[in-house]
């Protein structure tokens, strides 16, 4: 049985917080705390879902690539 696990992303603008806010976190059942620091710019989130959804562009060579990517 596969359970699908729910995420919520917390932005803090105060790092120095972040030691007590995962302590605490963690004292949930349950809850695994991961820290992300970098977050990817909207337009890679974007190409990476087009991708997972196979909206990809398929060329035969570099060539037909390029000439592709001129249009």
């Amino acid at each position: 049985m596969n359970k699908t696990m729910t995420q919520i992303i917390l932005q803090v603008d105060d790092s120095t917080i972040l030691p007590a806010l995962e302590q605490t976190l963690k004292l949930l059942k349950g809850v695994k705390v991961t820290s992300i620091t970098d977050m990817p710019a909207a337009k890679t989130v974007s190409a990476i879902k087009q991708a997972k959804e196979g909206k990809v562009t398929r060329c035969k060579s570099s060539n037909d690539m390029f000439i592709s990517l001129r249009k």
